[in-house]
C-alpha cells in the first residue's frame, strides 16, 4: 500500500488547481487520471479575466488569440435586432485550445512537486477512521483507501484525503454517493448520481480558416467572438477564434427536458457550420472530428461530506447561462486544496468537509444566480437581449461574464433584472 497526503481523480483544471496548491505547501499529492497527456478535450477554451486572474501562473504561452469583443445573436425577422456587437476596453477573454491549456497547466503542477500515474479506473472508494481522531493525520488506515486498475493489476493507495476531479464521466461522484450510506462504494456496483446533480451536453469542430470561403454566409468576421441563441432551445451556438482554425459548435446548458438535451446533435452542428461557415461536410473538408462532451451541472446546491470532495464538473459547478466551466474547475480546487491544508493544521482539527463548504459557498451563490437567470434567459431570448441593450445593464452582464461578481447585494439586483 502506497501512501499519499492527498489523492486526486483526474488532471485537469480543477484536479491541477488543487495540487499545484497543495504540492506548494509541500504536500505528497498524487494525481490519477486515465488519459495520457496531451489528449483532447472538447472544449471551446475561452479563458475569461477571471480565470486568468484565478490561475497561479501566466498561460501567455498557449494564448492564440486575445479578444475584446463579443457579438450576441438571436432569432429576429429584424436584421437590425438580430445581432449586438458589444467592444469593450479590457480583454473579454483570451483563446487557448483545451488539449494545450491542459497540458500547460499539468507541466506546471508537476514541476511544482505533485505526482501523476496513469490508472486505467478506480475499483473501490472505502473510508476509515474518523476525521475527529487525535491520530488521524498519521495512521495510514484512517482516511481514504481507494483500489485502482493498473497495467499491472490491482494496486491499493491510501490518504487523509481525496478530490474526485474526473468531471461529468468520472466514476468519483457516484462512489462518493455510495460511501454516504456505507464505508465502501465499488465501481461494479455504482449508486446513480445524486439528485442535485444535472448535466448539458455540447458538441464541436475546428474549421482551419484556409477552409473558409472568401465571405462567410451569415455575415460574420472570422475573427468573430459569437454567442448566437437561435440554433436550438435551451442553449446557444458559438464562434470561437483561435490561431489558425474557428471553434464552431452547439450546446444545451439549461434544457427544460431531455428532448432539449438531445437537441444538440452532430446533424444541427454540421447545419450550422454550412450557415454560418459554409462548410458544406464537416467530415469531408480535411477537418478534426466532431467531438461531444457532458457537462455537470446543478452544483449550487452540492453538499460537501466526508473526506472525497468533488470539484469541477464532477461536482456540477458548470454555470448553467454560459456554460462556462474552467473558472469553476480552478476556483473549486483551489477551494478544496485550502479546505484540506486547514484540516491538516494539527492546531485547529478543522472539519474538511465543513471548510470546503464555506471556502465554496461564494461560487455556488454566483452559480444558483447563473442557474435562476438561465431559466428566465431561455424561456425569453428576446428580453434578455433587450436588458443588453441597455448599456447599464449590459456593462453589469459583461463584467459578471469576464470578471465574476462575489456581491450577494449586485447578484440580487441582476436575478431580479433578469427573471
Amino acid at each position: 500500500m502506497t501512501s499519499y497526503d492527498v489523492l486526486i481523480a483526474g488532471a485537469g483544471p480543477a484536479g491541477c488547481a488543487a495540487a499545484y496548491d497543495l504540492a506548494r505547501a509541500g504536500k505528497r499529492v498524487l494525481l490519477l487520471d486515465k488519459r495520457t497527456f496531451p489528449r483532447h478535450k472538447a472544449c471551446a477554451c475561452g479563458l475569461t479575466r477571471k480565470t486568468l486572474k484565478a490561475l497561479r501562473y501566466s498561460v501567455e504561452p498557449i494564448v492564440e488569440r486575445v479578444c475584446h469583443e463579443i457579438v450576441l445573436q438571436q432569432a429576429a425577422s429584424n436584421a437590425s435586432q438580430r445581432a449586438l456587437r458589444v467592444r469593450t476596453r479590457n480583454p473579454i477573454c483570451a483563446m487557448a485550445v483545451r488539449e494545450r491549456f491542459d497540458d500547460f497547466c499539468l507541466q506546471q503542477t508537476l514541476a511544482a512537486g505533485a505526482d501523476l500515474r496513469k490508472i486505467e479506473g478506480i475499483v473501490s472508494i472505502r473510508e476509515t477512521g474518523s476525521l475527529r481522531e487525535a491520530a488521524y493525520l498519521h495512521a495510514g488506515t484512517n482516511g481514504v483507501e481507494i483500489d485502482i486498475a493498473t497495467a499491472a493489476g490491482i494496486e491499493t493507495l491510501s490518504a487523509p484525503f481525496m478530490i474526485g476531479a474526473d468531471g461529468s464521466n468520472g466514476q468519483t461522484r457516484r462512489l462518493a454517493e455510495g460511501l454516504r450510506t456505507s464505508g465502501e462504494a465499488t465501481a461494479a456496483a455504482l449508486p446513480a448520481d445524486p439528485q442535485w446533480y444535472a448535466r448539458a451536453f455540447a458538441l464541436e469542430a475546428t474549421v482551419p480558416y484556409a477552409a473558409l470561403p472568401a465571405t462567410l454566409p451569415g455575415g460574420d468576421s472570422p475573427h468573430d467572438l459569437v454567442f448566437d441563441f437561435a440554433p436550438l432551445p435551451g442553449g446557444y451556438g458559438w464562434l470561437f477564434p483561435k490561431g489558425d482554425h474557428i471553434n464552431i459548435g452547439v450546446g444545451a446548458f439549461a434544457p427544460a427536458d431531455e428532448a432539449q438535451l438531445k437537441s444538440a446533435t452532430r446533424t444541427l452542428l454540421a447545419e450550422y457550420a454550412q450557415a454560418k461557415l459554409g462548410v458544406a461536410t464537416l467530415t469531408d473538408s480535411g477537418l478534426a472530428k466532431i467531438t461531444g462532451q457532458y457537462l455537470g451541472m446543478g452544483g449550487f446546491a452540492y453538499v460537501p461530506r466526508g473526506r472525497v470532495l468533488l470539484a469541477g464538473d464532477a461536482a456540477g459547478l458548470v454555470d448553467s447561462l454560459t456554460g462556462e466551466g474552467i473558472h469553476s474547475a480552478i476556483v473549486s480546487g483551489q477551494a478544496a486544496a485550502t479546505a484540506i491544508l486547514a484540516s491538516m493544521d494539527t492546531g485547529r482539527r478543522a472539519n474538511v468537509a465543513e471548510e470546503y463548504a464555506k471556502r465554496l459557498r461564494p461560487l455556488q451563490e454566483t452559480l444558483a444566480f447563473s442557474h435562476r437567470a438561465a431559466q428566465a434567459f431561455y424561456k425569453q431570448p428576446a428580453r434578455g437581449f433587450r436588458v443588453m441593450r441597455i448599456p447599464l445593464l449590459r456593462s453589469l452582464v459583461l463584467k459578471t461574464y469576464s470578471d465574476g461578481l462575489q456581491s450577494a447585494k449586485l447578484l440580487g439586483v441582476l436575478a431580479k433584472i433578469v427573471a
